[in-house]
């Protein structure tokens, strides 16, 4: 088997060069072949992903790296295993991954894998999903002064000052053709259960039921959000008043007004909606644990 690997090589504060060389001393001691390729800018692990005829391709940084892995790869069934080296790592969490590079090693050695779904958003594809509202706004904030250490840390004051000063503009959102609210203050569109890095914003959300999972919050404002980060981890989230959840295979968010409200997709900035998301069921083969 041949093996490309794509390395983010600040991801993991800088760590992840080192934990990629670490990756291919594993995979040769196995008798895999791997050649590494350093990323340099946003969009050479698209880039590398899409020339590479390997039969495997790991993805080494965190979920942007993924995101353009998976985008590279096309409509290839090329295996992608990833190497979590970034903040939040949500896929890898989401997939049950080990995060050591001898486990991840053996796990493409072993070759077990399963499909799972992607989100499109004008033709490009979501692991994760997309937000519109505050998540978006904190994303932006924290992106403009983005270094090279990959912390939870550096999320922390942005989101106070964001908080406190966002507007919370209204969303019109429809599901399926159906206008399901138009006075929406943040939206979460889901094809893994966590929003934010942390949150469980979407918990029913499978990565392979061929669905999208949405999540809208109403009435916000500081002293709500407080609330809703403490229930969000409790059973009756979902039935608070001020929460509407629902799946679906299309949806379309709009603002409700002449405000603009700023979208993340895959935890980075995107602009502002208007925005559409469709599902493609079973895009991605991806190398997981026997048990997943």
């Amino acid at each position: 088997m041949n093996v490309r690997v794509i390395v983010n090589p600040v991801s993991g504060g800088g760590r992840g060069r080192h934990k990629a060389l670490e990756l291919a001393k594993h995979l040769e001691r196995l008798n895999l072949k791997a050649e590494l390729s350093f990323t340099e800018q946003a969009g050479d692990a698209q880039i590398f992903a899409g020339k590479s005829n390997a039969d495997c391709i790991v993805a080494v940084g965190g979920d942007g790296t993924v995101n353009e892995v998976v985008n590279g790869l096309g409509k290839s069934d090329t295996a992608l295993a990833i190497l979590p080296m970034g903040t939040a790592n949500v896929v890898a969490r989401e997939l049950g991954l080990p995060f050591s590079p001898d486990k991840i090693a053996q796990l493409i050695f072993n070759g077990n894998t399963r499909h799972i779904d992607a989100l499109l958003h004008q033709n490009r594809r979501l692991m994760l999903g997309a937000g519109a509202g505050l998540d978006a706004a904190i994303a932006a904030r924290v992106h403009e002064n983005r270094g090279t250490k990959s912390s939870y840390l550096r999320w922390i004051i942005p989101s106070i000052r964001t908080v406190f000063s966002y507007s919370f503009p209204k969303i019109k959102v429809t599901v399926d053709g159906k206008v399901l609210s138009e006075d929406a203050q943040y939206a979460v569109v889901g094809n893994c259960r966590y929003s934010a890095g942390v949150f469980p914003a979407t918990p029913k959300a499978k990565t392979d039921d061929g669905l999208l999972d949405v999540c809208l919050f109403h009435n916000l404002n500081p002293a709500k959000l407080a609330l809703i980060a403490v229930a969000i981890w409790t059973p009756g989230f979902l039935n608070r008043k001020d929460v509407r959840y629902i799946q679906g295979e299309h949806v379309f968010l709009e603002p409700a007004s002449e405000d603009k409200v700023p979208m993340q997709i895959d935890g980075d900035p995107a602009g502002f909606i208007s925005a559409e998301f469709t599902v493609e069921p079973r895009a991605v083969r991806v190398i997981v644990p026997g048990d997943h």
